[in-house]
């Protein structure tokens, strides 16, 4: 495979092989509709801005479920020290 004389390990290889056929089928059916560049550059920008904000919510209600349940561990762990 080509991406073996770039000394990478193989799940970076296949992931690169994956866009790289990604984008060339995308080129291909943006040149067979006759869609542009500028267009086809357009959605690929609003999928990965979709995308990153999905991940970043994601992340947030994480973080927000991590805390409040930090916080009622800590609530319920002080009334058992009370009692």
């Amino acid at each position: 495979m080509i991406f073996s004389l770039l000394n990478v390990r193989k799940k970076t290889a296949a992931a690169l092989a994956g866009i790289a056929i990604a984008a060339l089928s995308l080129w291909g059916v943006a040149m067979w509709q006759n869609v542009s560049l500028a267009e086809l550059f357009t959605i690929l920008l609003a999928t990965v801005v979709m995308l990153g904000t999905i991940i970043v919510l994601a992340l947030l209600i994480i973080a927000v479920f991590k805390l409040l349940s930090a916080a009622l561990k800590k609530l319920t762990g002080s009334k058992k020290a009370e009692d």
